[in-house]
């Protein structure tokens, strides 16, 4: 049995109350959750996905993510330990209990059934990246060729019924990207935020060798509810009480004006920053 530690002594979803010292923070009521691991929030990630995610050495995260999860670890007088996987492992992990959370996930209705959602941290839109020298002009300029994206995201089984020989899966976002880079695949399809002249992708490892193509309902067989990717973070079903503590700690950033200044860090405007709400929950750790 992982270890569990109780931040507050309460039944159900009682709350204590915790002060942020400084800065003129108000003492905000904290609802209870329990740690893996007492003195840590243990988060589960599946490699770096700048702006959204960047994995630093040394347990150190930054990106969006990142100033989010290092507000609340500040806040809260924890630490930061990372746990990093591919992403399925990411979200089983989570379901199993061996990490407190897991980030950068969409939301499917049937991933609901085995996760709770916080709220959404990001957003982007759908997008088909190639190299400039590929002359595409929708999904039919694919036809016998190589589309490629990451095992378990929400494109992978609708790509897998458009074509079963020409999806290409891949355990993460650098080896599908690496693979467009050698010509292994002729298109990889992801969301991308930060574009250069042309539609060029800035982000490593492409550094402008890719450019963006946008997606529609329809393409690759793909409904209007996947092209939006609004990223968020889950936890355990039966610790609710840390997926409302994340989401008061967004709200609390939003609030002080410190989310806006890392949407700027990260050289992001307000289209990034999506609506703080929850999806429907399919559990609800009961």
């Amino acid at each position: 049995m992982r270890s569990r530690t109780v931040v507050a002594a309460a039944a159900g979803l009682l709350v204590v109350w915790a002060a942020f010292g400084g800065g003129g923070r108000q003492a905000a009521a904290q609802p209870a959750y329990h740690l893996v691991t007492p003195g840590y929030l243990t988060v589960a990630t599946h490699g770096t996905l700048p702006p959204e995610i960047v994995v630093g050495p040394g347990d150190t995260l930054s990106g969006m993510d990142g100033a989010l999860y290092n507000a609340f670890v500040r806040d809260h007088g924890l630490k930061l330990k990372l746990f990093q996987t591919t992403f399925p492992s990411m979200i089983l992990a989570v379901e199993q209990g061996k990490v407190d959370a897991g980030e950068g996930i969409f939301y499917t209705a049937e991933r609901a059934k085995h996760v709770y959602y916080t709220y959404p941290f990001y957003v982007t839109h759908a997008f088909i990246a190639t190299l400039p020298s590929f002359p595409y002009s929708g999904p039919a300029s694919m036809d016998g060729k190589k589309v490629g994206t990451v095992i378990g995201y929400v494109w992978a089984s609708y790509l897998q019924q458009w074509s079963a020989s020409g999806a290409a899966l891949f355990p993460d976002e650098v080896s599908v990207s690496q693979a467009l880079l050698n010509g292994q695949v002729q298109g990889y399809i992801n969301g991308f935020e930060r574009l250069g002249p042309g539609n060029t992708i800035l982000e490593a490892p492409f550094n402008g060798k890719a450019v963006v193509h946008p997606l529609h309902a329809g393409d690759f067989g793909f409904p209007q509810s996947v092209l939006a990717n609004i990223a968020y973070n889950i936890v355990n079903c039966k610790n609710p009480g840390l997926a409302l503590a994340l989401n008061q700690e967004i709200r609390k950033l939003h609030a002080t004006g410190e989310w806006r200044k890392a949407l700027e860090a990260n050289q992001l405007g307000p289209d990034a920053d999506p609506k703080l709400e929850s999806p429907m929950q399919v559990c609800t750790g009961g």
